[in-house]
């Protein structure tokens, strides 16, 4: 802050301190020095308003919100933006008119909902600021306010039109956006955080009220809006609302992705809704508060501290339980980076993780590897030099002393040399290409992520959430415990999504609004479930394959829930693209989510274009197999997802398959996801899978694998025929299992089918 600015937020109290200590040195009584002061003030204001009522009225808002609030800003020299420009900000209390009033550096007009514009109060106001009345669903009671703004003047307006119930981003109406192409002006938007927990928000469950919250604002230069400008009528009034959408989202992002590291967002939660009440509970009865987790962890990490290095890769083979975030944010605290190890994967491919990461120490329960019959792996691990840091010795090691120590120290900053760019977390891929990759993500990709969430959608302290998704998926990492903690949800943990009978009646328990789940757990889960089980539900949000639509149709039949499909990778932290029930396309995986820039890639022969993302959520790089240790990042900050896509005006993703899911028969490409998807509709609710194998005669077939016995290729090619789908799209042959192999993420394990195919082949 400059030396003129400090003068100025705080001249006027050195210009009262200075007349109340001159009026003391004139031997005034204290009492009679206040009154003198107060009075003179009191003159000034009355003459000043009388001689300049707008700049008086704003001079002394900004004096008394800036005595009263903490008001933390970032890009302040663009609310004093010249020329034709829309200030746009969202609204979460009535003082944000108010202090946007003052502290915008220009004359400028507030357009104001007709519901409050005759409001009796406001009418003194009307004759000092300009108050206009508009409309938010009539955009022509706008046209004044365009009108002044092309001739050079300033307006601010609130697009949402009313304040937030959720703390998030309201609807955009579209007329704010008809005013910002009328006008021909650039948005300055702004991003309002701290009043939705003032008396003069809307009461929302879950925030605490506070009368003088700390509040932080964050200004973006001047925007056009960006959509093809040579769209006319309605489309381009449409391409304009979702440009402004996007624009309100992204900057909403860029005010919310703050913090260094994920114990820096803790701790703002933590000052943001409070230390107490239950945040984490699990399937054991066992429950955690912000504050027990903070406190849990700093005495957790010096123990730890003490048997690993600072930097160091550290293996955590836990199930999805309470403490594992305990765990993990214990290791953050101390500069350790964990790697979450998948239990089901067998001595051999976790030893290969544990070379690949370069890990010699792996922190395991001693209970879950009994439950979990793990004893093969950990003595594989033992053989191989692994140090294995039992979580009941460590319990056990941490006394009284610890524990107060850790009581006083918990709350301090703990993050010497700790960057958003120093690795956090280390995840290993599904594997259903081949090897296992270790994924680099750091406290910013995490961060990243998270900020992209709540920026999208309106999870928020009202809701709990439930996840059986096991944390060494990225979804389970992210979605199930990083994101509901830090926009201050609760969470219900369960350590398996194969309990398929537990699982209702622990949600029936719980009482969530949002689920998380894959297609193949949901249609388990649905199947096992009685309505009441899942009755508190708004929500079911799917990732990591495609939600068919028989499981859809089961979901809103039966529970009447609509499942959200997603769309991420475990590079990306992972969420790419998410549908929302406020924006929600049928067929697609959901819109963009905002900071992620998109490539498009034409891959010759095959549909669609291949997506590559850029952004702040993507990983620092990969270690392979083949390179222990050594850390490939992506190409130019560009990772390539290797998914074929159809991506529209709005930003809604159509997935048309991986690169590498297409069999080449006799010279065609042909999708084994498309054979998949048309072997759904014939038979909905069998469990199926189509993979490549070999073929003397056209080089690759299509097989498609069943769990159903009894299904005829020659219904599935007269469907085929009554779509127009070429026989060249169908399999070769049904082949019946008894189940398909599956990762613990609930993917169909494609190497582990293909592999048993080819020896049932050389067997015949």
């Amino acid at each position: 802050m400059t030396y003129l600015k400090r003068i100025r937020r705080h001249g006027v109290k050195l210009g009262g301190a200075l007349a109340f200590a001159l009026a003391l040195l004139a031997g005034m009584s204290p009492v009679a020095a206040a009154v003198s002061v107060l009075s003179l003030a009191l003159l000034v204001v009355v003459v000043a308003m009388a001689v300049a009522p707008r700049a008086t009225l704003r001079a002394v808002l900004r004096a008394l919100i800036r005595s009263f609030y903490r008001i933390d800003i970032v890009g302040e020299e663009y609310l004093s933006t010249s020329g034709p420009v829309v200030f746009m900000s969202n609204h979460v209390s009535l003082l944000d008119g108010p202090l946007l009033f003052a502290l915008i550096g220009r004359d400028c007009s507030f357009a104001v909902d007709t519901a409050w514009a005759d409001k009796p109060f406001l009418k003194p106001f009307r004759r000092i600021v300009p108050l206009v009345p508009v409309n938010a669903v009539e955009p022509a009671t706008m046209k004044g306010v365009a009108a002044s703004i092309r001739a050079g003047g300033a307006a601010m307006i609130f697009p949402e039109g009313r304040l937030t119930v959720h703390g998030g981003l309201m609807k955009i109406f579209p007329g704010a956006a008809w005013l910002v192409e009328v006008a021909d002006a650039p948005v300055v938007p702004i991003n309002i955080e701290g009043l939705e927990f003032t008396p003069w928000s809307r009461r929302k469950t879950g925030f605490p009220r506070h009368l003088f919250p700390r509040v932080r604002l964050r200004v973006g230069p001047p925007r056009k809006l960006d959509f093809d400008p040579d769209l006319k009528g309605a489309e381009r009034r449409d391409a304009a609302a979702v440009a402004l959408v996007n624009l309100m989202e992204r900057h909403r992002y860029e005010a919310l992705d703050r913090f260094d590291t994920l114990p820096d967002a803790l701790s703002d939660t933590i000052a943001r809704f409070g230390s107490g009440g239950t945040i984490i509970a699990d399937a054991m009865g066992n429950s955690l508060s912000r504050s027990r987790l903070r406190i849990g962890a700093a005495a957790l990490g010096t123990e730890l501290a003490r048997h690993t290095e600072v930097e160091e890769h550290v293996g955590v083979l836990l199930p999805t339980v309470a403490a594992a975030p305990v765990v993990l944010f214990a290791l953050w605290r101390e500069r350790r980076v964990p790697a979450l190890l998948n239990p089901t994967l067998g001595p051999g491919p976790a030893l290969s993780c544990l070379t690949t990461a370069k890990i010699r120490k792996v922190v395991a329960s001693r209970a879950f590897v009994d439950i979990a019959k793990l004893e093969p792996v950990i003595a594989a691990f033992e053989a191989n030099g692994v140090e294995i840091l039992w979580t009941e010795d460590l319990k056990a090691a941490v006394g009284r002393t610890e524990k107060l120590r850790a009581m006083v120290t918990a709350s301090l900053p703990h993050r010497v040399g700790v960057t958003r760019d120093t690795p956090a977390v280390i995840l290993f891929t599904s594997g259903t290409e081949g090897a296992p990759k270790a994924v680099v993500l750091s406290h910013g990709s995490l961060l990243a992520n998270v900020a992209q969430l709540r920026a999208r959608t309106d999870v928020g302290p009202a809701d709990k959430m439930f996840s059986a998704l096991p944390m060494f998926h990225s979804l389970g990492l992210t979605g199930g415990v990083l994101f509901p903690l830090i926009c201050g949800a609760r969470v219900a943990l369960y350590p398996s999504p194969l309990h398929y009978r537990e699982i209702p009646h622990m949600a029936y328990i719980h009482q969530p609004t949002i689920i998380l789940g894959t297609d193949t757990f949901l249609s388990g889960w649905g199947r096992k479930a009685s309505p009441e089980d899942f009755v508190t539900l708004r929500a079911a949000i799917s990732g990591a394959e495609a939600v068919k639509p028989a499981t859809r149709a089961y979901w809103a039949e039966k529970f009447g829930v609509r499942i959200l499909e997603g769309y991420g990778t475990t590079e990306a932290a992972p969420v790419v693209a998410l549908n929302t029930p406020a924006s929600n396309k049928a067929g697609t995986v959901g819109r963009i989510l905002p900071g992620i820039d998109t490539r498009l890639q034409e891959v010759p022969g095959l549909p669609g274009a291949k997506l590559l993302i850029k952004g702040a959520n993507v990983m620092l790089g990969y270690y392979l197999p083949e390179a222990p240790g050594v850390l490939l990042p992506p190409e130019n900050g560009w990772h390539d997802t290797g998914d074929l896509v159809d991506l529209d005006g709005h930003g809604f993703i159509s997935i048309r398959g991986r690169q590498k899911r297409f069999v080449k028969v006799g010279g065609e490409m042909v999708s084994l996801g498309a054979v998949e998807a048309l072997a759904n509709e014939v038979w909905p609710g069998v469990a199926l899978a189509a993979v490549g194998q070999p073929d003397p005669r056209k080089g690759e077939c299509v097989v498609l694998a069943v769990t159903e016995p009894g299904l005829d290729r020659a219904a599935l090619a007269q469907h085929a025929r009554s779509k127009g789908v070429g026989e060249i799209a169908l399999p070769a042959r049904i082949v019946e299992i008894e189940e398909l192999p599956v990762l613990a993420s609930g993917k169909t394990n494609y190497p582990a089918l293909t592999e048993m195919l080819s020896g049932e082949e050389a067997a015949a």
